[in-house]
C-alpha cells in the first residue's frame, strides 16, 4: 500500500512539471503578473508589429485555460481598427483576427514553456495586452513579478557589479515596484519601462549575474515596521546621502541622511561644467524667466547635508529664486547631474567695466560705465567704486549696480557632487560596499535605517 501511495505522488509530481505553470497556477492573470507600459520599443501609436518563432496563441486576459485563436506565421502586424477594435494581420496583409479593446485579449507564443515575443525590434517575456488611448495603440507586458525584475535590475545596475550589490539592487528594485504596483492603474496598467518607475528592457536586456541575483533573493523585500518601504535609490550620493523631507517634502523615518564615504571616489562622486552667459540666458528664457541678461548667480540656501535648496538668479531687469527641481529644469538635469554644488565666476562677468544701473525712481536700467561713476549715499557722499564689485546699495534713494553679463567670454563653473537626487541607496556606494566585504543586507541596512530584509508571500 506505501508503494502505491509513494508512485501515485511520484506521478503527480512529475506531471506537475509537465504542465505550464499558467495551468498549475490558475487561469488569473492579475493574481501572479505585473502590467508595463512599453515605449522603448514602440515606431508608430497606429501599428505594432510582433515576432514568434513558434507561432502566437490568443487568450482571454480572465481565462488561460482556453485558446481563443492561434495564428502559425512567424510575423503579425496588430493595427488600430474601426472605433475601438483592433485588427490582427499576416506579413501579406491578410486579416487573421479582429477584437474590440474591451475583451482584453492577451497574446504569446505557442511555445507554453518558453513565452516570448518580440515587440518590434526586442524580445519580452509572457504576454502581449493591446489598448486603444488617444486614437493610438498602447502596448503593455503582462509579466511576472521576477521576470520584469530580470529586465530591470541590468538596467539600473551594471551587471559587472559584485554579488552582493546585484543582490542588495534586486531587493530594492522588488520592494519599490510591490510598493509603487498602482503608480499608472488609472491609466489601465501598473508600472511603465521609464524612469518615472523602473527602467525596463525586457529579455533583451538581461544577464546571468542579474537574474542570478533577482533567483537568489526570490520573495526578498525590504520592511519598516511590517510594511514594504519606498526603495528609492540613485547613482552616487557623492558622500552623503539626502533626507526625502529636503528632496521632496516627505518624512520618512528610513530615508534619512547618511554619512557614505564607499561613494566618494567613484564615477561622478565628484563633477564640473562651465556655462556661458549667453547659454545661460537662453536657458532661462526657454524656462519662462524673464531677468534681462544674467549678471549673477547665487546659492542662498542648502540642506543639512549640503545639497542646493534655493538658488537665486539676478540680471539686468531683476532677480528670481530658484527652488529644487526649477534648479535642474533650469540648469539641465543632464549636466547638472545632482543639487549639490557651488558656482565659480570666469571672464567678463567681474571684469566688465559696462554695467547697467537702476535707481529708485526708474524701473528702466541705464548703461553707465564704473570706472567713471560713484556711489553715493543719501548725502551725497561718494564713495570709491570697486572694479570688481556687482550690487551696491545706498541708505536712501536705492541705486543697484550690476556688471554687463553680455560678453560671451562670461563663464560660471560649477562643480558638483554626486548623481541623482541623493536620497535611499547610492548604487556606486553598494558596489563600494560590497567590495569592502558588506552583504547585501548590511548594504540595504546602511542606506535604508531601521529596515528589515523578510520575505514577502
Amino acid at each position: 500500500m506505501k508503494k502505491a501511495l509513494w508512485v501515485i505522488f511520484l506521478s503527480f509530481l512529475f506531471v506537475g512539471f509537465l504542465i505550464p505553470d499558467e495551468y498549475v497556477l490558475g487561469s488569473s492573470l492579475e493574481d501572479d503578473y505585473i502590467s508595463i507600459k512599453l515605449t522603448s520599443p514602440i515606431k508608430s501609436k497606429n501599428s505594432v508589429k510582433l515576432y514568434s518563432e513558434n507561432g502566437f496563441s490568443l487568450y482571454s486576459k480572465d481565462d488561460r485555460l482556453n485558446k481563443i485563436e492561434y495564428f502559425e506565421t512567424e510575423n503579425i502586424n496588430i493595427m488600430l481598427g474601426d472605433e475601438k477594435d483592433i485588427d490582427i494581420f499576416d506579413i501579406d496583409d491578410n486579416l487573421l483576427f479582429s477584437f474590440n479593446q474591451e475583451e482584453d485579449l492577451i497574446i504569446t507564443s505557442m511555445n507554453e514553456y518558453e513565452r516570448k515575443v518580440k515587440v518590434e525590434d526586442k524580445n519580452y517575456r509572457d504576454y502581449i495586452n493591446f489598448k486603444i488611448k488617444d486614437n493610438g495603440l498602447v502596448v503593455i507586458n503582462y509579466v511576472e513579478l521576477d521576470n520584469y525584475l530580470y529586465g530591470v535590475v541590468p538596467r539600473e545596475m551594471p551587471a559587472s557589479f559584485p554579488m552582493d550589490a546585484l543582490k542588495a539592487q534586486a531587493i530594492a528594485a522588488r520592494s519599490y515596484a510591490l510598493k509603487t504596483l498602482n503608480k499608472h492603474i488609472s491609466e489601465g496598467y501598473n508600472l511603465c519601462d521609464t524612469t518615472h518607475c523602473q527602467v525596463y528592457g525586457g529579455l533583451d536586456g538581461e544577464h546571468k549575474n542579474t537574474n542570478s541575483a533577482v533567483d537568489e533573493t526570490n520573495g526578498m523585500v525590504i520592511t519598516y515596521n511590517g510594511n514594504i518601504i519606498d526603495a528609492v535609490y540613485h547613482s552616487n550620493s557623492g558622500g552623503y546621502t539626502e533626507d526625502a523631507v529636503e528632496a521632496w517634502g516627505n518624512s520618512f523615518p528610513y530615508l534619512v541622511a547618511v554619512e557614505d564615504d564607499f561613494s566618494r571616489g567613484s564615477p561622478n562622486s565628484n563633477w564640473s561644467f562651465t556655462i556661458t552667459t549667453d547659454k545661460m540666458n537662453s536657458k532661462l528664457k526657454n524656462s519662462g524667466i524673464n531677468i534681462g541678461n544674467i549678471i549673477d548667480m547665487d546659492v542662498i540656501e542648502t540642506s543639512p547635508s549640503g545639497r542646493v535648496s534655493k538658488l537665486k538668479v539676478m540680471g539686468t531687469l531683476g532677480e528670481e529664486v530658484l527652488s529644487k527641481s526649477k534648479i535642474r529644469q533650469v540648469l539641465g538635469s543632464t549636466e547638472l547631474k545632482s543639487t549639490w554644488f557651488n558656482i565659480k565666476k570666469e571672464g567678463n562677468i567681474e571684469n566688465s567695466k559696462t554695467v547697467y544701473a537702476i535707481d529708485g525712481q526708474n524701473t528702466k536700467p541705464q548703461v553707465i560705465d564704473i570706472s567713471k561713476s560713484h556711489i553715493v549715499d543719501g548725502n551725497f557722499k561718494k564713495f570709491a567704486t570697486r572694479g570688481i564689485a556687482s550690487r551696491a546699495i545706498a541708505r536712501n534713494n536705492l541705486t543697484q549696480i550690476g556688471h554687463n553679463a553680455t560678453s560671451d567670454e562670461g563663464k560660471f563653473i560649477i562643480e558638483g557632487k554626486g548623481y541623482g537626487h541623493g536620497v535611499g541607496m547610492s548604487q556606486w556606494g553598494a558596489k563600494g560596499m560590497a567590495e569592502s566585504g558588506h552583504s547585501f543586507e548590511e548594504i540595504l541596512q546602511h542606506y535604508y535605517r531601521g529596515v528589515d530584509i523578510t520575505y514577502q508571500n
